[in-house]
């Protein structure tokens, strides 16, 4: 039993001195490659004082657009279930943001059915549903990770759910991209082998529709009469 111990500590020593890496490089190991490009997307708080990363073409003229065309929700890549993440709790996320996504939208302006002159065109992906079990930087510390270990091991530490969207605005006639962001949730939290559920990630996911629904309703407003 002791030397089983022993080999679970070691084991968390070691991916901890791993898992030292840039901050720079997180970023890049974050990115799906569901957007064409992240190099210019900035950390900027949205209009509910969440971060996101986020560019926007700063030369559109909004007042052209007068309808939005909503694609269906993707997941990217493709998920595959596990004992915490099931494929269901995935689906209702998704159908949950392809019910959300469209009415946040038509609060602000008609959506549309096909692309077209004056459209805007919305594409998202959900890009990371998963439960972090990584060191974190303070749990590498000699004295935390033995107390981190022997929560591991009572199934007692609490553990950060990642959950990411990706979204880019297209013109739909010309396929111009004018604007791209990525959002991961904060906060949210499951102990042990706790699965997530809807229940665990709603909020988060209202706190999006709630910030795109205002954000695009001050693009809306800058519509000429």
């Amino acid at each position: 039993m002791a030397q089983a111990r022993s080999w679970r500590l070691g084991s968390y020593i070691a991916i901890a001195m791993l898992a030292v890496v840039p901050p720079t490089a997180v970023l890049a190991q974050s990115n799906s490659g569901f957007l064409r490009d992240y190099s210019q997307l900035t950390v900027q708080k949205d209009v509910k004082g969440a971060e996101r990363r986020i560019w926007v073409n700063d030369t559109v003229r909004w007042s052209r657009y007068e309808r939005i065309l909503v694609d269906p929700i993707v997941f990217h890549p493709q998920p595959e279930g596990t004992a915490q993440v099931t494929l269901g709790t995935l689906f209702d996320i998704r159908d949950y943001l392809n019910v959300g996504i469209p009415k946040a939208a038509a609060a602000s302006m008609p959506l549309a059915a096909a692309p077209g002159a004056g459209v805007l065109r919305l594409r998202a992906a959900i890009t990371a549903v998963s439960v972090d079990k990584s060191l974190k930087p303070y749990q590498i510390i000699p004295v935390a990770l033995i107390f981190t270990a022997a929560k591991r091991s009572a199934g007692s530490e609490s553990y950060n759910v990642k959950l990411q969207l990706e979204a880019e605005i297209l013109d739909s006639a010309s396929n111009e991209v004018l604007a791209r962001v990525v959002r991961e949730a904060k906060g949210i939290e499951v102990t042990g082998d706790e699965p997530v559920t809807m229940k665990t990630a709603r909020p988060q996911l209202d706190l999006w529709l709630a910030a795109f629904q205002e954000e695009l309703a001050l693009r809306a407003k800058k519509r000429e009469p």
